[in-house]
């Protein structure tokens, strides 16, 4: 006999169709059997169910990040953590990796912000040489869109001063000519690909990853993509082997050889949806332009900074076109990694071309981030049915900068979340993890009061209110993944994915929504955390 157990003197926020809050809920299993009052609740459970009394705690939907890099951020477990205050600082610590690590080996490390470096700038490949002359070295920017390598790295990789910019990347080079190291969009790529863990590596990084997001109360995750198949792999044996508890939702897209990797898939006979509620395959994605910060995003006006300069991007629309209108015919859902206007101008476009070619009903196809909008993008956006997944906390920690590369005008229109939810569109909530702490809380109060580290307000005309923000969060986040049937909501029949609150973000207020504890968290009904 399974278990049942009854949750109550609490706030159970429900998330469903009327946003309904009750103070008990039942489990049994890995389902929620009901919800309501305590006497409507007991009237439909065995009278030997344990009894719960939550001392008037809060109980929501298990959290689903719907954009996150756990192999990044797997990886970045196991490398050099470049948030420090200056270069120097960096170069101590890989001379002291260099001491650590088997000559030959490679040295990594990540969260590289030349921004936020008392030198304004990052290190140089001859710094780097210094530092680790025995080593090759590459040092991941914080977007992972940029990185910064030494020699012995851009030897290998077949990179030296003559090297012509690859199409969508380009090779930075001092005022003597020379490469500096710094490698952008699909130069870094080329580092990137030969700098990969291996699949043990990457395992291990991932576990530890996964178990702090336990802690944060995230159930699932839409994992975005980072390492090809060998992370695939990797990510199905943890899944199997139940060290990676999260309900993953597999986004194809690879850093390295992306082209191919999709296509292998495209040609495989697979398709998006493919598995069960552990593991199920998600979309085909492009990355078709830059970073919101570094910034390399592609836009249909210069940056304010760098006059002329209007970004990457990365693939022609055409080619756009054709890898993802023969991913949406094999039966994937599409989606693309688009910053700048320009770029998800080219997505939105391509979806619509792929539904008129061969219409699908209820394809929900999504852009990752869709950052800058303009009407036409928001316009296309609701009339094709996409799921935008969006990062306002991005506006806290990169916020200043993004002032000062696009100007308040653009800014006041970026990370939507008003207006695509007054427009129907299901625009899902989002970490992008490790370029963001992956912290559900504090994501929603980014969506909520829209600040910059430095106190400035931005884009206040996208605020949105508590409810809207947990229902990105929980029940938007399902829907993205065409799971809104299976969990979401807490309802009769879902999944039992439920994080138990310190406190109910509905009665807190806006600032202390970020101080609310995460007591408990649980995946089928299992509790897979304690604070």
């Amino acid at each position: 006999m399974k278990k049942t157990t009854i949750y109550t003197n609490g706030k159970i926020l429900t998330v469903d169709r009327n946003d309904s809050v009750v103070e008990s809920m039942a489990v049994c299993g890995d389902r929620i059997i009901a919800t309501g009052t305590l006497a409507q609740v007991r009237a439909l459970c065995p009278e030997e169910a344990d009894l719960v009394d939550l001392q008037g705690k809060c109980i929501v939907p298990g959290f689903i990040d719907a954009h996150h890099h756990i192999g990044i951020q797997g990886l970045n477990n196991l490398a050099i953590d470049c948030h420090v205050p200056g270069v120097k600082d960096i170069l101590d610590k890989v001379r002291e990796a260099a001491r650590n690590t088997p000559k030959g080996e490679w040295i990594r490390g990540w969260g590289l912000n030349e921004s936020a470096l008392a030198e304004g700038r990052a290190p140089t490949r001859f710094e780097l040489d210094e530092a680790a002359p025995d080593h090759p070295v590459i040092l991941i920017r914080v977007c992972n869109h940029v990185c910064v390598s030494n020699s012995a790295a851009l030897r290998l990789a077949g990179i030296d001063d003559n090297t012509p910019d690859p199409d969508g990347g380009e090779i930075v080079h001092d005022e003597n000519g020379r490469a500096n190291g710094t490698l952008k969009e699909k130069s870094y790529n080329q580092v990137l690909g030969i700098a990969l863990p291996s699949r043990e590596e990457l395992l291990r990084g991932m576990v530890q990853t996964t178990d702090r997001l336990l802690s944060l109360g995230i159930t699932s995750v839409h994992e975005a993509g980072s390492y090809g198949p060998v992370q695939m792999s990797a990510l199905l044996q943890g899944v199997k082997d139940g060290v990676i508890k999260q309900r993953i939702y597999a986004i194809v897209f690879s850093f390295v050889d992306n082209d191919n990797f999709v296509s292998r898939f495209i040609d495989s006979g697979m398709f998006t949806g493919l598995g069960d509620e552990h593991f199920r395959i998600g979309p085909i994605k492009l990355m078709i332009d830059g970073s919101s910060s570094a910034p390399t995003a592609a836009m249909f006006e210069p940056f304010v900074n760098k006059p002329g300069d209007t970004g990457i991007l990365c693939y022609e629309p055409g080619d756009v076109e054709s890898i993802l209108i023969r991913a949406h015919k094999a039966g994937f859902q599409i989606t693309c990694h688009a910053i700048g206007d320009r770029a998800s101008t080219v997505i939105v476009d391509t979806i619509g071309k792929a539904l008129e070619m061969y219409p699908r009903p209820d394809a929900r196809h999504r852009v990752e981030h869709c950052a800058f909008t303009n009407d036409y993008i928001v316009r296309r956006v609701k009339e094709l049915g996409i799921v935008p997944t969006v990062q306002p906390v991005f506006l806290n920690t990169y916020g200043d900068g993004y002032i000062r590369n696009y100007g308040p005008d653009r800014v006041d229109r970026m990370f939507p979340c008003k207006t695509w939810l007054e427009n129907g569109v299901m625009a899902a909530g989002s970490s992008d993890c490790p370029v963001e702490e992956a912290n559900p809380l504090f994501d929603m109060y980014m969506a909520i009061c829209r600040t910059t580290a430095s106190g400035a307000k931005i884009s206040q005309g996208e605020c949105i209110n508590i409810h809207q923000a947990l229902r990105m969060h929980t029940y938007n986040g399902a829907y993205a993944s065409f799971e809104e049937e299976i969990k979401g909501s807490l309802e009769p029949g879902k999944l039992a994915d439920y994080v138990i609150l310190s406190a109910s973000p509905y009665d807190t207020a806006t600032e202390d929504v970020p101080s609310i504890l995460v007591e408990k968290t649980f995946i089928g009904g299992e509790e897979v955390y304690s604070r």
